[in-house]
């Protein structure tokens, strides 16, 4: 009997072994969701690849130059803090007014975005239009997707990716390391469980629904439409441009593929950047990124959502985006009250993740804070009140 549950035993581990290395990022990945629930999650997502960009002085308001009182940066600030927050950025003129970090954190230190990220998609894929590797935002996405060619979900076009739209099927959420629904982003080979993602019921172009791998599509089109990998391109055409600091992208492997609908891991400061490239509409100091046309269309509300343009969030209604394509995330997107200016629009990630930009009023506002984890925001957000303070404590 010893002998054979000792044989029994050895066969398991050989079996566990052999699972183990056909994936290793899936199982180190997996250990770490469980851990979260345990400990802090961590600051930097690995493996990961550099963007370092030419990093330059921020502009910086000097103090007795303020534009923005300082009682209502002292407020704003105890709003972030009241959220946990570790960083909260506020431009407005083109220059820094204010910044707020908490204890451990500074200008220097990376935090990763969640799908912030996905507006980058947007930016970069006007790049590559203007610069001829992408022929348009009507290309099917077949023609950078040779494995599509032939296939229905080739006939969906970057724009419908963009606008999420794309009549793909939502993976769900689970903690069942063997399916796809788990695998699209804890494998250490994501493209494959991306493109085995199947369509939904509604034909693309005719519903809002908001999908992940619509934006892990956009990163894929980038870099085979470039030839470049996909940080290097974000490098080359956004940060070096904007005179960005370090920055890092998360990789299913090593020297593997980008995550692209999450977790850029960058400074507060260069988000503000980012920003204000956006209020600028597509340039930073005068050295044009992209053009303002295609900021406009980025800004624009798509045909299938008043709350969404290309990859960008819009808070131009009064009443709150019911988020309805999912309702568990709606607690980010409440406010007590209508944007106090009808152009606000900003980039989202979970945890309330933004960059707010409101080009009325000049003003740019990045606010960073736990992202990972079962309950990375407290109940209570009001997704209006860093903004309307901000902008009710202008000079």
């Amino acid at each position: 009997m010893a002998r054979r549950s000792l044989i029994v035993l050895l066969l398991l581990a050989v079996v566990v072994n052999v699972v183990y290395w056909q994936d290793p990022w899936l199982w180190r990945r997996y250990a770490s969701t469980f851990a979260q629930f345990f400990g802090a999650a961590p600051r930097l997502l690995r493996p990961n690849e550099q963007v370092s960009g030419d990093p330059a002085p921020f502009p910086v308001a000097p103090v007795a130059a303020r534009s923005v009182s300082d009682v209502a940066f002292t407020n704003a600030v105890e709003f972030a803090q009241r959220f946990d927050s570790f960083a909260l950025v506020v431009l407005h003129g083109g220059k820094l007014q204010h910044e707020w970090y908490a204890d451990g954190w500074d200008g220097n230190s990376l935090t990763q975005s969640q799908s912030m990220h996905k507006s980058l998609q947007a930016l970069l894929v006007g790049v590559a239009i203007e610069n001829g590797d992408i022929d348009s935002a009507d290309d099917p996405v077949s023609r950078y997707i040779n494995e599509w060619a032939g296939d229905p979900r080739g006939a969906i076009t970057l724009h419908q990716l963009m606008m999420m739209s794309s009549g793909l099927a939502n993976y769900r959420f689970t903690l069942n390391p063997f399916t796809d629904d788990f695998r699209w982003l804890y494998s250490g080979n994501t493209l494959g469980p991306t493109l085995r993602n199947p369509l939904a019921d509604w034909a693309p172009g005719t519903q809002f629904d908001y999908n992940n791998i619509n934006s892990e599509l956009l990163g894929t089109v980038i870099q085979r439409a470039t030839g470049k990998r996909y940080a290097a391109y974000l490098d080359e055409k956004l940060w070096q441009p904007m005179r960005g600091g370090e920055a890092r992208v998360w990789l299913d492997r090593e020297d593997g593929d980008a995550f692209t609908s999450c977790c850029l891991m960058a400074t507060a400061r260069d988000w503000a950047r980012v920003g204000q490239v956006m209020l600028n509409r597509g340039s930073w100091n005068d050295r044009r990124i992209v053009s303002g046309a295609w900021i406009d269309r980025m800004v624009e509300a798509s045909p299938v959502s008043k709350w969404y343009g290309l990859q960008t969030w819009l808070g131009y209604e009064k009443e709150v985006n019911p988020r309805v394509a999912n309702p568990s995330a709606a607690g980010a997107y409440a406010r007590s009250e209508p944007f106090l200016a009808d152009d606000v629009y900003y980039f989202s990630g979970r945890g309330a993740q933004r960059v707010y930009v409101v080009p009325s009023r000049e003003l740019v506002i990045v606010r960073l804070g736990p992202a990972l984890g079962p309950n990375p925001l407290k109940p209570g957000w009001d997704n209006a009140y860093l903004v309307n303070t901000i902008i009710r404590g202008l000079r």
